[in-house]
């Protein structure tokens, strides 16, 4: 029977999956929908808005938009920003409700669009997130996130790489400089073995991230798994940066605990596989890896951490 940690597990339907999260995805929203303009909310709630959405105050944002909704109950630009709040606030199911609202009072863009599917993606609603980011993708022809969205959708939940390569491809192709999509196309790349290939996307991605100064991690951590067992020197530079750009994301410490492993310093790999596990308690692979650790060290605590693994794997196998 193949370990349960190495299938595909998708317990929760976050569009967060491999550094996709909204609001590193979508981190600029447009300043307001054009409804605005015939909008019943005066100019000076409209200020506010924007501001609080320039500084991503989501909980303001929501307070705010919830007394003007009162106010104002049918003006679309309201709902549509209430809708963004509840959707940064990871209520998906209110972020649903507040943005069908808008729509119902004709609001209609593909900014507004995207929000929306991505609320229905939160809430496993996956057939309708794909019509919403099909409306987006009709409205704004030279837009590259609706393609993106549905890349990380066909690779992550239809477990797709094929699919998933062809609409990271066409987001590439509407944005060159997009460094995430060239990431996320490395990565099923590197799914279907074509390593050369997710090595020259995963390059490119690492050169727009450092012209760009952005705090994104993730093809770093793909050059360290793609180097970590020919070169496991040059894979730990990698791994190291990736790690350094974001320090909270529990795979970064989990590739880094491996590049260790592999160079030598079972000490350094234990301290970053523990780092991965108080990150991710409930992560099978970490806690697998660190049972290894324990083991090839040593250590009397890889008894603890085995019967932690087989706890989770019971949870969390499917039947």
């Amino acid at each position: 029977m193949t370990p349960f940690f190495v299938r595909k597990l998708y317990v929760l339907p976050a569009i967060l999956l491999w550094g996709a999260s909204l609001s590193s995805a979508q981190s600029d929203y447009p300043d307001l929908p054009p409804s605005a303009t015939a909008s019943a909310v005066s100019r000076d709630a409209h200020a506010q808005i924007a501001g609080l959405v320039r500084a991503k105050k989501w909980a303001e944002l929501s307070e705010l938009t919830g007394k003007l909704r009162r106010q104002s109950p049918r003006d679309p630009t309201t709902l549509y920003w209430l809708g963004i709040s509840k959707l940064e606030l990871r209520d998906a199911l209110g972020a649903a409700q507040a943005l069908r609202a808008a729509e119902k009072l004709g609001l209609n863009t593909a900014g507004f669009h995207e929000c929306l599917g991505l609320a229905y993606y939160e809430l496993n609603q996956f057939g309708l997130f794909e019509e919403q980011m099909r409306k987006a993708a009709g409205l704004d022809p030279a837009d590259a996130k609706p393609y993106y969205y549905l890349g990380l959708y066909r690779r992550s939940i239809r477990a797709d790489p094929f699919g998933a390569l062809e609409l990271f491809d066409q987001a590439i192709r509407l944005d060159p400089n997009d460094w995430k999509s060239l990431y996320q196309a490395g990565n099923c790349l590197e799914q279907l073995q074509r390593t050369k290939e997710a090595r020259d996307r995963y390059e490119k991605a690492i050169r727009l991230v450092e012209e760009n100064g952005a705090k994104f991690g993730w093809p770093y951590q793909g050059m360290a798994r793609l180097l970590l067992d020919d070169d496991p020197q040059r894979a730990l530079a990698f791994a190291r940066k990736a790690g350094d750009l974001e320090p909270n994301e529990y795979s970064n410490h989990l590739v880094l605990a491996k590049v260790y492993e592999a160079v030598g310093r079972l000490s350094d790999a234990i301290a970053e596989a523990r780092s991965a596990a108080v990150q991710k308690p409930t992560d099978a692979t970490t806690s697998y890896t660190l049972y290894k650790l324990y083991k090839h060290a040593g250590d009397p605590r890889s008894v603890e951490e085995l019967k932690r693994f087989e706890e989770i794997t019971a949870m969390y196998e499917p039947d």
